[in-house]
């Protein structure tokens, strides 16, 4: 029996079930853009830890426990989700778990160095588990001639959305440049303000996802003496002594795990390296995620409707290049100018290789496993995480700067590229067709 079907009495997939998919990124966005790379980690490296080199190094050790903590529980959180047909109930809690902890970070003040990391990485974590969740949708409303479009849509929506909510808070609350400079009073408690935008944008933003997307997967009933723990462990088991059957999906999903680190490192500590090494201020850092946005939404979207032409692979490595060309105007940036040079570059990779991977996936993807193979995407984005993190950190803090640190991400989109020619992507598809079965 199949750990999930697809009922056949279901309506069609319609554009406003693909909407409210495509608006969790709208919410998302908000949280990764202003929360994980913009705004908070430089008030948090400024002004809650007042030491760069400690900064970065906490800051690279909460996106590291986050993301193993994910990696562990993904692929069983999964499995569970797929049996008892209940994906849109775990992404339910992810979502909440973002909003609570994510508006708690306005009690993070000056010296609250514990405290803040602490619930940084709890909202992390729901921020992290929502994105295995919501992307096992993608299978089952999408095909192979449209899900390069339809993630590309995605993703182009939560990159446009990351700007609407950078400009609601830089230009409209003006707190920007209060997390760079010495702020008063007044102002400090003004930036203390940005997380609390970010939840309530972020509450308002998920609405249409929980309205619109359908839960398509039929739960099944529990064996006895069995709970749903239980079974999926045992599911997860049974999924790991056939996964020969789609070893071009393992082979993806290697080739993932190390690139991924190189996209991660890069957006955890890009306005960490602006601000400390290239000296922008606030409005400066601002300004640049606004362009950052709207070039990430335009590669985003184009690069899907490319990969619906020229293959999901081609389009990968063609943005791993670009990663590469990234890194290389960065590490040589001593100029604002130049540096907004390297974060275009940064952008249309960032754009390309993270909407592309997941369509990709998802041709390789049994829609009667989605969630549990999407948490394996999960193990693979997150099993190396922390290690780009880390290294940056620890280069960074032994050189005392971050030239090299940046130029030493470079490295995993290099053996990104080398390990991605490995897959067979005609074979991954073919793969996909038939199911794990339960025991």
């Amino acid at each position: 029996m199949p750990a999930e079907t697809i009922a056949p009495t279901q309506p069609p997939i319609t554009k406003k079930e693909i909407l409210g998919w495509c608006m969790y990124d709208v919410a998302d966005s908000a949280f990764t853009t202003v929360i994980v790379t913009a705004l908070f980690a430089p008030y948090y490296a400024k002004i809650v830890v007042q030491d760069p080199g400690r900064a970065d190094f906490l800051w690279g050790l909460a996106a590291s426990i986050s993301e193993v903590f994910v990696a562990i529980l993904a692929p069983i959180l999964g499995a569970i989700a797929d049996f008892s047909g209940s994906r849109k109930k775990f992404l339910g809690i992810c979502a909440t778990t973002i909003i609570l902890f994510t508006a708690s970070l306005w009690f993070v003040g000056p010296g609250a160095v514990t405290l803040g990391l602490t619930l940084y990485i709890i909202a992390n974590i729901g921020f992290a588990g929502g994105g295995v969740f919501i992307d096992s949708f993608l299978p089952g409303i999408s095909n192979e001639q449209n899900v390069g479009k339809i993630s590309g849509m995605k993703w182009a929506f939560g990159y446009t959305s990351g700007l609407i909510c950078m400009v609601l808070i830089s230009i409209v609350f003006g707190l920007a440049d209060n997390i760079v400079s010495n702020p008063s009073a007044e102002q400090l408690s003004k930036a203390r303000l940005i997380p609390v935008v970010v939840a309530v944008y972020y509450a308002i933003a998920v609405i249409p996802t929980f309205l619109f997307l359908r839960e398509r997967s039929v739960p099944q009933q529990l064996p006895p003496g069995e709970t749903y723990l239980t079974v999926g462990f045992k599911q997860l088991f049974h999924t790991l002594k056939n996964i020969g059957r789609y070893r071009e999906l393992v082979k993806l999903l290697i080739a993932f795990l190390v690139y991924n680190d190189g996209v991660v490192t890069v957006i955890y500590f890009a306005a960490l390296f602006a601000t400390t090494t290239i000296g922008f201020t606030g409005e400066d850092i601002a300004m640049l995620f606004i362009l950052m946005n709207v070039v990430a939404a335009i590669g985003a979207f184009s690069f899907g409707w490319i990969a619906d032409r020229i293959g999901q692979k081609n389009t990968i490595y063609i943005s791993l290049v670009i990663w590469i060309i990234a890194v290389v105007i960065a590490y040589l940036s001593y100029t604002k100018t130049t540096f907004y040079i390297a974060a275009v570059f940064v952008a249309l990779g960032m754009g390309a290789t993270q909407s592309v991977t997941r369509s990709l996936l998802a041709l390789f993807t049994p829609k009667e496993n989605a969630a549990e193979f999407f948490g394996f995407l999960g193990i693979a984005g997150k099993a190396l995480a922390f290690l780009g993190p880390l290294v940056f950190g620890a280069i960074s803090s032994a050189t005392g700067s971050q030239r090299p640190a940046i130029l030493s991400i470079g490295v995993f989109f290099v053996v990104g590229i080398i390990l991605l020619s490995f897959v067979n992507e005609k074979a991954g598809k073919e793969a996909a067709k038939i199911p794990v079965l339960n025991q």
